[in-house]
């Protein structure tokens, strides 16, 4: 049913063409027919909904690390979570990112407008051990010569910062298990190189994503910190992302008896239960004779 609104214009259907109104102008838009979708094509539609929401609840954790994105980050983000699941060799609804090859999600780039190679003359490096130790180098490399600062901008400095993170999607649990931060300087014209270890108790089942980012500041005559709010200067890229297999849990040189503390993913929404609930729905529906 159609209606006229206070401006004159048309708003709703008539028969199979919708009306509405977008500024001064009167919009006509032919109704889509409806299209009976397959069995196979509802299931895929349902899984790419799982990819999203698990593609959600990393952006949702990393938010405050990546701070600026690219327009396509989500889509990008979405999409190759996605393209991870359907790895698994495992049926639709049986499966998600746990029984996933995760490593289309190695060098994701949450901002394309900044990449790290454009930004930073060398190359990071990451190596996870067999007992789950992760050891973080850059360099050496020189802060004043082999890093690209922000145009117009007083006295800047930068500081790398590396996260460690542990999701088990299936338990409704975020864990943050380690984070670094090292500075540098434009001013500073000495060879140096960074190398951390991270040898933090890994458990059993949970997927670990390791972060790198760069920020840039400019610091005044009293020491405060500003940080440039220039979008192409908003590096942050997945290094790593790996399973914790039942060896590194057990053969783990841990340095904390108790795990860190974890971030309910309940404020997040449900993870997967219900998407996977309408697939079983679905897949043990009687077919008509």
């Amino acid at each position: 049913m159609a209606s006229r609104d206070k401006n004159g214009k048309i708003r709703g259907k008539i028969d199979n063409i919708v009306y509405r109104g977008y500024k001064d102008k009167q919009i006509m838009q032919i109704a889509p027919k409806r299209v009976k979708q397959t069995l196979s094509s509802k299931l895929s539609a349902l899984e790419f909904g799982l990819a999203a929401r698990q593609a959600k609840f990393i952006r949702s954790v990393f938010h405050n690390v990546y701070e600026e994105c690219d327009g396509n980050m989500v889509r990008r983000l979405t999409a190759t979570v996605a393209a991870c699941i359907r790895t698994a060799e495992t049926e639709i609804g049986e499966r998600d990112l746990h029984d996933a090859d995760l490593s289309q999600l190695k060098g994701f780039s949450f901002n394309e407008d900044a990449p790290f190679e454009k930004l930073v003359a060398v190359s990071p490096r990451l190596d996870v051990a067999g007992n789950g130790a992760i050891r973080f180098q850059l360099g050496p490399f020189v802060p004043g010569d082999d890093i690209v600062y922000p145009p117009n901008f007083y006295r800047p400095n930068g500081t790398f910062g590396i996260f460690v993170v542990a999701f088990n999607f299936r338990e409704g649990n975020v864990q943050i298990v380690d984070y670094a931060g090292f500075d540098v300087g434009e001013s500073d014209h000495s060879p140096t190189e960074i190398d951390w270890q991270c040898n933090k108790l890994l458990l059993e089942g949970d997927i670990v994503l390791v972060v790198l980012c760069l920020r840039y500041f400019s610091s005044n005559w009293l020491g405060q910190r500003t940080q440039t709010t220039n979008k192409d200067f908003y590096p942050s890229i997945i290094l790593d992302a790996f399973h914790v297999s039942p060896e590194m849990a057990a053969l783990g040189a841990a340095d904390l008896l108790q795990p860190p503390p974890e971030v309910d993913f309940s404020s997040y929404g449900d993870t997967r239960g219900r998407i996977q609930q309408k697939i079983a729905r679905l897949t043990t529906k009687p077919t008509k004779k």
